[in-house]
């Protein structure tokens, strides 16, 4: 789609249809790109049309701020808040899942860990024939999975497919801590007989591809540690990103995974499973 048309698209609606808008624009482009190409232009053009119907926490924040106010008071306040949100927001999923996660337990023979790519995968579509329980947590990094690890536990579990570390390296935790919260984790399941697929950690798209380098040093170190316990591994990047760089063809956001994503990936997991479950 043409800047002229996203123009018109913000001219003519004081309120866009993000979600039409971004189905029109077609899937293999980052949704933040066409979000950061709709700002520049509603500012050049100083338009007042919003962006989606959602209301951001910071809209609300600036309207109990009037002209007399000094800017750096304003993102002082910004700053603080901000943060509140984010940490907050963060903690009380993971309370709140953790939580459940203990309370709601039935037996079944896989268990699905990690983060928000795990979370998110409609796992009990792909995997009709097997019991299975997802124990994803969007946002959650190594140290918090070792925390909830009970989680996969009281399950009884016979397999643990297990992915984990991006969130760590986007907050800044550097290669050899998380290695070692792998180990930690992997060692629980190991004192409890149970099996382990690990999966490689993904590779992001090109609005977080600095981190790729950290991710392909730690594959590399999580890869030859399952070789040498003999734990099962399995390179997911190898279908998803073999240019080691995840496409907007497999993610609007450069991070989460589509359907075909999953379609992708559940075709090498699956007979993995199959035969790690026998």
């Amino acid at each position: 789609m043409e800047d002229k048309q996203l123009l018109a698209a913000l001219q003519q609606h004081p309120v866009l249809d993000l979600y039409q808008l971004f189905q029109e624009v077609g899937q293999n482009r980052s949704l933040y790109a066409l979000l950061e190409r709709l700002s520049s232009l509603k500012e050049h053009h100083q338009l007042s049309t919003r962006l989606s119907p959602f209301k951001p926490h910071i809209e609300g924040l600036l309207a109990q701020f009037d002209s007399t106010t000094q800017d750096s008071e304003i993102l002082k306040a910004v700053a603080i808040q901000s943060e509140i949100q984010q940490r907050g927001h963060s903690m009380s999923r993971y309370i709140m899942t953790s939580d459940n996660h203990r309370h709601f337990s039935p037996n079944a023979d896989l268990v699905m860990f990690g983060d928000s790519i795990t979370e998110w995968a409609p796992w009990a579509d792909i995997f009709r024939d097997v019991s299975m329980v997802n124990r994803g947590l969007a946002g959650d990094t190594t140290t918090g999975m070792l925390r909830r690890i009970d989680t996969t536990l009281n399950v009884k579990p016979k397999l643990v497919c297990f992915m984990a570390g991006i969130n760590d390296l986007a907050q800044g935790y550097d290669v050899d801590h998380i290695y070692q919260n792998y180990i930690d984790i992997l060692k629980v399941w190991q004192e409890n007989d149970i099996r382990i697929l690990v999966q490689s950690t993904l590779y992001v798209g090109s609005k977080l591809q600095g981190l790729n380098s950290s991710v392909e040093l730690l594959n590399n170190k999580i890869s030859e540690y399952c070789s040498q316990q003999g734990i099962a591994f399995l390179d997911v990047n190898s279908v998803l990103s073999p240019n080691q760089i995840l496409s907007n063809e497999y993610s609007c956001d450069d991070l989460h995974l589509n359907a075909k994503a999953y379609q992708a990936w559940s075709k090498v997991l699956q007979p993995k499973i199959e035969a790690l479950l026998k």
